[in-house]
């Protein structure tokens, strides 16, 4: 993060912004999608210009960030000033004893931060738009949950972190992954977990019995974590499988959110990197024709389309036929058939039909690309 301008908001805008992103959880499927990724919460000072101008800055920055998925998205880009892209803001007084402090996810919550919390919603529309207009990709709403296995060594002390554990470790790294706008979920870390992986697989993070143990879970990213308490500091050895592909690397400091931070940040670049879509220049890519067979009931045809409109490959969804139990639909793409098929492939709510890609004639008898699809109830 760049350092603020102003010498006196600066101090307050260290602390990081209570963020007030909300995972939504779709019915019937293993997806979520994540509200809030363009809302953030700052404590501030007092109402003054000078200080709502650099929350704006910071603020702006940090929604950059999760909705491109890269850390270094102002690298690439040179937006207007932050305030061309501000949908709406308020302020809200904070009590000396304030109950919503306990609840909201931040990093750091001194009680002294603010006499305010700066609640500012930057434009959807407008951060996409400057996203793509200086061809950057998107990652959409929708997002696939991470597994994540965080294993300990603290002195003698050896254990795995589940889900219905309390734990400093865990919420620090559960505000990381929130921060980021990255979906996660813990393992129950029950008998099956534990007949299919064990402590030294995960500090080892063999790859096979990881993935194998994360499958119950999601068909999302598995993030596996390994701290561990030298004495002086923390070292934080981090692996991340996502869509067939394998990274590891190494952190430490004295302090563990830190650690922590740092290893979801990495984690959030590399699968933001994977599933954000660049929007497709070129208009000589055909439509791409999807069937779906199963889609037994008006309702579910009207879930299944919402799900693929939803998608941030797509730009737009018309109906081609509907009979019987099949619907076809023509998908305009924003990014090529790759991304529709991954951003698919992390949602349990379409199987694919044993061979599901077929260059060839499509449904309605015209040369197109054909995935063949079975709605999952």
């Amino acid at each position: 993060m760049k350092d603020i301008p102003f010498v006196n908001a600066s101090k307050y805008l260290l602390v990081v912004s209570a963020l007030i992103l909300q995972l939504a959880v779709v019915s019937d499927s293993e997806a979520v999608v994540v509200t809030g990724l363009y809302d953030v919460e700052f404590p501030v000072p007092d109402q003054s210009r000078q200080v709502r101008d650099a929350v704006f800055s910071k603020g702006l920055e940090e929604v950059l960030i999760r909705v491109s998925g890269n850390r270094s998205i102002l690298e690439q880009l040179k937006p207007a000033p932050a305030a061309a892209y501000v949908q709406q803001y308020s302020y809200v007084e904070k009590l000396p004893e304030d109950a919503d402090s306990a609840r909201r996810p931040a990093l750091s919550t001194p009680s002294d931060a603010g006499s305010y919390q700066l609640k500012v919603n930057y434009s959807r529309g407008k951060v996409i738009a400057l996203l793509r207009q200086n061809g950057q990709p998107v990652w959409g709403d929708r997002r696939g949950k991470a597994v994540v296995w965080l294993a300990v060594r603290d002195g003698n002390n050896r254990y795995v972190l589940k889900d219905g554990d309390a734990s400093l470790l865990k919420d620090a790294l559960a505000q990381s992954a929130q921060r980021r706008g990255l979906p996660i979920i813990w393992p129950i870390n029950d008998l099956q977990d534990q007949q299919q992986v064990r402590f030294t697989d995960l500090w080892a993070a063999f790859a096979t019995p990881v993935k194998a143990a994360s499958k119950r879970y999601s068909k999302g990213p598995v993030i596996v974590g390994r701290l561990s308490w030298t004495g002086n500091d923390w070292r934080g050895d981090w692996s991340l499988f996502v869509d067939g592909s394998a990274y590891s690397w190494s952190v430490s400091g004295r302090d563990y959110a830190t650690v922590i931070a740092e290893g979801i940040d990495l984690s959030a670049d590399k699968i933001g990197r994977q599933y954000a879509v660049l929007e497709r220049t070129d208009s000589d890519e055909p439509d791409l024709m999807v069937e779906i067979v199963n889609i037994d009931s008006l309702q579910n045809y009207r879930k299944i389309q919402q799900f693929l409109d939803d998608l941030a490959a797509v730009r737009q969804t018309d109906l081609v036929r509907l009979d019987q139990e099949v619907v076809v639909f023509r998908i305009d793409l924003r990014g090529d058939i790759d991304d529709f098929v991954r951003l698919v492939a992390i949602d349990r709510k379409l199987e694919p039909r044993v061979d599901p890609l077929h260059p060839g004639a499509d449904p309605a008898g015209q040369s197109q690309k054909v995935l063949h699809y079975s709605y999952r109830q």
